[in-house]
């Protein structure tokens, strides 16, 4: 009776500490990951299906990372009014909004309601992404366990994004597009009740280009690092799908690779995680930069499925070895610093900005769009001797 008494004390007080801690941003951040893995592979896809250019569907990323990059610090204000969790919350039926306006483009193929959709999802992203980067680094512990919990973090997408790319690739071909947004939209409801459940934080975010400056001066290696990966992260989201879809020509094919690169990092990214725990995260770093770069010079001159299935699964998994390190030296760095949510605002405006640098050196070789890869390889291979 009395075990039974403590028992019911406790399960109360763990309840309490599972909403308030970080695991309702695990949650959020899987159930968004399933969403964008479930859709994210095809947008681009969809947009050519429906008649756009790959002129315009890059010219459709330029110009939603460049307001991006300006939405950034209005995050960051709006965080400081209504709380890091709301502005979190916000997004997600905004992002419902975003997922609808996209659907609804099969019926008005209007270039400027593209690009209108580009600025609407460019403040969409900065809602969600500062919030879920300034409440991780408050919720993440100091020590050696903080790469475990990046890994946590990352591994539990990667559980979500191993079944969302082939369900979205059979969802597109049998019922259409217009079926996978309306999933996409009803799975996306249960990340704001979870968010709903828990206390909010409400930072004092006070920007100014002087704390630019000095960001940058006393973390010049980290954001180097962070502006490069940024090349390798656009060229990985938006144009290997786009390659593998003119090459293969088929979106089951590219769903199997989302697939892919998912059963390639979850049970790697909880190895890395420990690994990094124990081992120096710049020589990590280092090596796994080395072997992204090698992957992006094949993935060059790919052409056949296997190969491209391979090649895939691979440098998913480089990824995660190099991810897991930079995200978690990134995280306590953050901690390190008095002004910790400018310092994920600079970071993420930054990111934004590396990505629209990608993004426009892409519009340049549109029509040899795998040379861009080698922008991707040689961002990696700056950094492994950076």
């Amino acid at each position: 009776m009395h075990a039974n008494h403590r028992t019911y004390l406790y399960l109360p007080h763990q309840l309490k500490k599972f909403k308030q801690g970080i695991y309702p941003l695990y949650i959020a951040h899987m159930i968004r990951g399933f969403v964008s893995s479930l859709i994210g592979f095809f947008v681009p896809i969809y947009f050519l299906n429906i008649g756009f250019t790959l002129s315009e569907i890059l010219w459709f990323f330029a110009i939603n990372y460049y307001f991006a990059s300006l939405f950034s610090i209005l995050a960051g204000a709006i965080g400081n009014k209504v709380g890091l969790k709301h502005t979190m919350m916000f997004s997600l039926p905004l992002y419902l909004s975003y997922l609808l306006g996209i659907m609804l483009l099969e019926k008005n193929t209007s270039v400027m309601y593209l690009y209108g959709l580009a600025i609407f999802g460019a403040f969409i992203s900065t809602l969600y992404w500062i919030p879920l980067y300034s409440l991780f680094a408050r919720f993440s512990s100091k020590g050696k366990n903080s790469a475990n919990q990046v890994s946590t973090l990352l591994s539990l997408r990667s559980v979500a994004s191993v079944i969302a790319p082939i369900l979205g690739g059979v969802i597109s071909i049998y019922f259409g597009f217009e079926t996978l947004f309306f999933v996409a939209i009803l799975i996306l409801v249960i990340p704001i009740i979870v968010l709903l459940q828990s206390k909010d934080i409400h930072p004092h975010i006070n920007f100014s280009l002087k704390d630019l400056v000095q960001f940058f001066k006393k973390h010049t290696r980290l954001f180097t690092m962070i502006m490069l990966d940024s090349f390798g992260t656009f060229s990985e989201e938006i144009l290997w799908p786009l390659f593998v879809f003119l090459i293969l020509q088929n979106s089951m094919s590219v769903g199997i690779v989302g697939s892919l690169i998912g059963i390639g990092t979850i049970s790697f990214t909880l190895i890395i995680g420990r690994v990094v725990a124990k081992h120096n995260y710049l020589l990590i770093i280092k090596i796994s930069a080395f072997m992204l770069a090698t992957s992006w010079a094949f993935k060059t001159f790919v052409s056949g499925k296997i190969t491209i299935y391979a090649i895939s699964l691979l440098a998913a998994m480089f990824a995660i070895m190099f991810s897991v390190p930079l995200a978690d030296h990134t995280y306590k760095t953050a901690k390190k610093n008095k002004n910790l949510d400018e310092f994920i605002v600079f970071k993420q405006t930054l990111t934004y900005l590396s990505r629209l640098l990608a993004v426009l050196f892409t519009i340049l070789l549109v029509s040899k769009l795998n040379i861009s890869f080698l922008l991707a390889g040689l961002s990696y291979l700056i950094i492994s001797i950076f």
